[in-house]
């Protein structure tokens, strides 16, 4: 017994032995990493040889348990540049905890030996270059609960035996390059609560092992290639709240068993594959608050207890197939938030499918069938309300302008409304968007929204000279009051009042005159549609000075650009584009050009325009133009359609014309040119109608070769007077020559025929008797 105290004294100096033992060696594990790293970042200061003899556990991320052996190790955010294969994993047998998170360039592959840190609960290498395959080792980390490799790069498929590990609860592989199918082993992950496998390469079936995740409560599988169908078992999944199956290749109709799920809230399934109907229980017995069901080729009518539970909040179901909704399916939803519904073919009442939504901000019913009048009770909240492309009828209701004061977008183009357009909206203070474009308006007020950026309100029937609308408009990107009555002169004012304005359509108008020169302040403008009025004069050299045309287009970057933070619609314009009226809406920010079509222009095309190198489109067709087409037209390299046609144009065609490889519809039709055309790969690819009734052209396309001579090219028309004079020639050449043929065949006849000479005689006599008759009576 006496000996009991001093064993066990030795007993614990020995484990405190063993334990400043460890502490050393990971010490001097971590410093060995460190010194491997290209750029240590945040560990320079702290994870130094020098911080031994203090307390290691004092270091920047560096957690320790009571004895002081190393039990975490967080680097979050430090930017570190390096790999992990000088950390060596063996030396912390006592780690649970390894964070290595947004470290921006820790790059290489997960070593193997990461499977020896055998009590660790949790891993996290998100958001590094971490790259190649996942070790199969980190099956062997039985006490790991949550595992997170999202935001890399690796590569190949998810081993089975990681779904084979049923202590984690939570795991995180997206935005990889992962490929492959998910294995089926994934039903054995019976604590998993949540599964992130999105944006990778993912292929092949949903597996129907999916049913024994049992605690599962969300489900992110998008932005993958999955296909096949969704498999029924998923409606086992009870604790299931969120599932997100969106931007795959998901086929087949939604599984009835998902209506019974009780606990989801969020569906997510948009863009994908799927058809046929939803189901008609979809909300019954849920607390779905998210539906999205947006890009598949679902039909019928939507659920009817969609928003039964009173907590839907957000719907959008745009471009299937959808043709019917009910009154009894949104007409109560006060919770509703956001409603998507376009790009459908729904037949329906608008003024008795939806009732009052205090809780709205945000309606796209575009595109579809609905009909009736405007509604004037949908809610005092909505920022964007795009009803365009319906059937709705009559005029704007009193009540329907009660939210105009956080209305941000407004578009009801496209419908038969009539009448005025009211002052509420012309006096708007929130407006940015407004689209009442192709209905039947007969009047605009005067225009003093001050962030008013879009106005459109072209193809209505309104009338009068320019619109009154508000001087020094600093926030004006988009101006379209084409296809109306409007008449008079263009004001000048306009190049000063809009500093920012990128769209001016005029077009299809009577507007009369000439071309402003203050046009040319406008430096912003891309587009310039001044087609079919009455316009006249030159062609001002100053719109060369309109700098955004003289930039070739940046496709990365849009030039439509508002100051509307909440909005998710897309600006849209109607512009006359190789000869059809198109809408552009996706490709706008590519559209630059100028159309000055059908009008009255005259004198020569200004050579400075040919400064404007990013323009895409040029008409100048069915003027008086006059002179030749500039020499330097060459210079407009982006341009991808010209149209000169129908213009009074002389002269040869410029050999720069041939260096446009970007251009693909050309008309020069209907001028005075003359030459040939000239040779070049691109302006052989153009057929016959782009040259025609240009009687000096010869040269392919055309049928008529130039005359050669020398095998040098000689245009056929050099010299208008040499060419006259050369025709003279000719006609006293031929003159002579017939009467030289006429007299020898007529008396060498007489003189070889007996018979004819005396009928010819005979003949002459009789008309000499004639004669002397008729001149006797008419002395007499």
């Amino acid at each position: 017994m006496p000996s009991s105290p001093l064993l066990f004294f030795l007993l614990l100096l020995c484990f405190f032995c063993t334990q400043l033992s460890c502490t050393e060696t990971e010490v001097q594990a971590l410093l060995a990493w460190r010194s491997s790293l290209k750029d240590p970042g945040c560990l320079t200061q702290s994870w130094t040889s020098n911080n031994i003899s203090t307390d290691p556990c004092q270091w920047d991320g560096i957690e320790c348990n009571e004895a002081g052996s190393i039990i975490t190790v967080s680097i979050f955010d430090c930017q570190i540049d390096g790999t992990l294969d000088k950390f060596n994993f063996s030396s912390f047998p006592n780690l649970t905890g390894l964070e290595m998170g947004l470290t921006e360039n820790l790059h290489g592959g997960i070593p193997k030996e990461i499977g020896t840190l055998h009590n660790l609960q949790y891993l996290h290498l998100q958001m590094n270059n971490l790259v190649g395959e996942i070790p199969v080792t980190i099956s062997n980390l039985s006490n790991l609960e949550h595992l997170d490799l999202s935001y890399n790069h690796l590569t190949g498929a998810i081993p089975s035996a990681i779904l084979n590990m049923s202590g984690l609860h939570s795991l995180d592989l997206d935005y990889n390059n992962l490929t492959g199918q998910i294995p089926r082993t994934i039903g054995n992950m019976f604590n998993l609560e949540e599964l992130s496998l999105n944006d990778n390469y993912i292929n092949g079936a949903i597996p129907r092992e999916i049913e024994h995740l049992n605690k599962l409560t969300r489900l992110y599988l998008y932005e993958n290639e999955l296909s096949g169908q969704i498999p029924l078992e998923i409606g086992n999944m009870t604790e299931l709240q969120i599932a997100d199956l969106s931007e795959n290749k998901l086929q087949g109709n939604i599984p009835a068993t998902i209506a019974q799920l009780p606990n989801l809230s969020e569906l997510y399934l948009e863009n994908n594959q799927l058809n046929g109907t939803v189901p008609p229980y979809l909300g019954n017995n849920s607390n779905l608050e998210w539906i999205m069901l947006s890009n598949n080729d679902f039909i019928g009518t939507f659920p009817p207890l969609l928003c039964r539970s009173g907590k839907l909040k957000y719907l959008w179901a745009t471009k299937n197939s959808f043709n019917s909704l009910l009154p009894i399916t949104l007409k109560n939803c006060s919770s509703l938030i956001s409603l998507y519904l376009s790009d459908n073919n729904i037949r329906a009442d608008v003024s008795q499918t939806f009732g009052e939504h205090p809780n709205l901000s945000i309606i796209n019913l575009s595109e579809n069938r609905f009909y009736g009048r405007l509604p004037s009770n949908w809610g005092k909240n909505i920022m964007i309300l795009s009803l365009q492309g319906n059937e709705i009828s009559g005029q704007i209701p009193v009540g329907f302008l009660n939210m105009t004061h956080i209305l941000g977008v407004l578009k009801l183009a496209d419908n038969r409304l009539r009448g005025d357009i009211p002052k509420e909206l012309a006096n708007s203070t929130s407006l940015v968007i407004l689209n009442l474009s192709n209905n039947n308006f007969s009047s605009l007020p005067l225009i003093q929204a001050p962030t008013l950026q879009s106005l459109h309100v072209s193809n209505n029937k309104l009338t009068g000279e320019f619109p009154l609308l508000q001087k020094n408009w600093s926030n004006l990107v988009t101006l379209d009051i084409g296809n109306n009555n409007f008449y008079g002169e263009i004001p000048s004012w306009i190049g000063s009042s809009f500093p920012v304005l990128k769209i001016l359509r005029l077009g299809s108008n009577q507007f009369e005159g000439y071309i402003p020169p203050q046009l040319s302040m406008l430096n912003n403008l891309r587009l310039l549609d001044f087609s079919n009025n009455n316009l006249k004069g030159p062609i001002p050299h100053v719109l060369s000075h309109m700098h955004s045309m003289a930039v070739k287009t940046i496709t990365n970057k849009s030039y439509i650009d508002f100051d509307f933070n909440f909005t998710v619609d897309k600006e849209s314009i109607g512009f006359m584009w190789k000869g059809v009226e198109a809408t552009y809406q996706e490709t706008i920010t590519l559209l630059i050009g100028i159309d000055l079509s059908c009008n009255a222009f005259s004198g020569e095309i200004p050579e400075d325009l040919m400064k404007l190198q990013g323009l895409i489109s040029l008409n100048l067709s069915r003027n008086h133009l006059s002179g030749m087409i500039p020499h330097n037209i060459g210079n407009l390299t982006s341009l991808e359609v010209l149209d000169l046609s129908m213009n009074l144009l002389s002269g040869t065609i410029p050999p720069s014309l041939s260096h446009l490889t970007s251009l693909d519809t050309l008309n020069l039709s209907h001028n005075k040119l003359t030459g040939q055309i000239p040779s070049g790969s691109q302006l052989q690819t153009f057929n016959l109608s782009s040259f025609s009734d240009n009687d000096g052209l010869c040269g392919f396309p055309l049928p008529n070769n130039c005359l050669t001579h020398n095998n040098s090219i000689v245009p056929p028309v050099k010299n208008e007077a040499g060419y006259k004079k050369l025709e003279v020639i000719w006609i006293i050449c031929s003159v002579i020559l017939g009467y030289v043929t006429g007299f020898w065949v007529y008396f060498g006849a007489l003189y070889w025929k007996i018979s004819l000479r005396f009928a010819v005689f005979h003949f002459t006599d009789k008309m000499q008797d004639k004669m002397m008759k008729w001149c006797g009576r008419y002395l007499h």
